[in-house]
């Protein structure tokens, strides 16, 4: 009642300040409009509603696309989880992505640093406006990337651990760009990280994911589960379903 007295009030007083032909019109509301998320992706939304769900953020390999990996695994993630799986922003040919060129070269592959960094770059804006547009929970941010992307998720482990909660690591390698950008060894220890790779693995041996863990420990890791399987380059089916209890575990309040 008081402010509808009060509005009477300022009425009154607006009116003796005015002809009695003026009309004022009301205000314009500006409306927020989200900023779209720049990569293309698809989406599996939470079953179970929260007003800031936790997130998984799909990373595919070198030459694949974001179905890749968003058919076989997004149906099978907590149902608490928002599941977002992007495309790498570099296309090779139609259907095929990556997020830095390599070249195969007869004593391994061929990585460019630079070329890395400009990858590390822009998955760090892209994971703001996955979080920004789909109101995720920043708190509970997580990336599963296999192959070259998992090397793009070690690297934010390494340079920005504040933007993640844990990462799911299939596959990957010590990545190039991060040695320059290395963040606070306490700050890397919060992220939890579950690492698996292939001891037949031909494309990045078994050896890289061991550096892999190593390099993490050293740069001040220490929450790790760290798996080996008897598959080439690939995911372990085993790994996997252990990786959706890890998950879960961690989005517990």
């Amino acid at each position: 009642m008081k402010y509808f007295v009060l509005f009477i009030s300022l009425s009154i007083a607006l009116f003796s300040c005015q002809s009695a032909t003026e009309v004022k019109s009301a205000p314009k509301v500006a409306v927020q409009q989200k900023t779209p998320i720049s990569l293309p992706h698809l989406v599996r939304l939470p079953t179970t509603k929260t007003d800031h769900p936790p997130l998984i953020i799909i990373l595919h390999g070198f030459g694949a696309n974001e179905r890749n990996l968003h058919e076989p695994l997004a149906p099978h993630f907590d149902p608490r989880f928002l599941v977002v799986s992007l495309r790498s922003p570099i296309e090779l040919r139609p259907d095929s992505y990556c997020w830095y060129p390599i070249e195969f070269v007869e004593n391994g592959l061929d990585i460019k640093a630079e070329e890395e960094e400009k990858g590390r770059k822009k998955l760090l804006a892209v994971i703001d406006e996955v979080v920004n547009y789909y109101d995720a929970d920043k708190s509970k941010v997580f990336l599963l990337g296999f192959s070259q992307g998992a090397i793009m998720s070690s690297t934010i482990v390494m340079t920005a651990p504040e933007k993640i909660r844990g990462a799911v690591l299939l596959s990957g390698q010590v990545p190039l760009a991060a040695d320059n950008n290395i963040a606070n060894a306490a700050a890397i220890g919060q992220v939890d990280l579950f690492i698996s790779h292939g001891k037949s693995d031909q494309v990045l041996p078994i050896q890289d994911g061991r550096d892999l863990k190593a390099k993490l420990e050293k740069v001040g890791a220490t929450n790790i589960i760290y798996k080996e399987h008897e598959g080439a380059h690939q995911l372990d089916g085993a790994h996997l379903r252990e990786v959706l209890g890890w998950l879960s575990e961690r989005i517990i309040d």
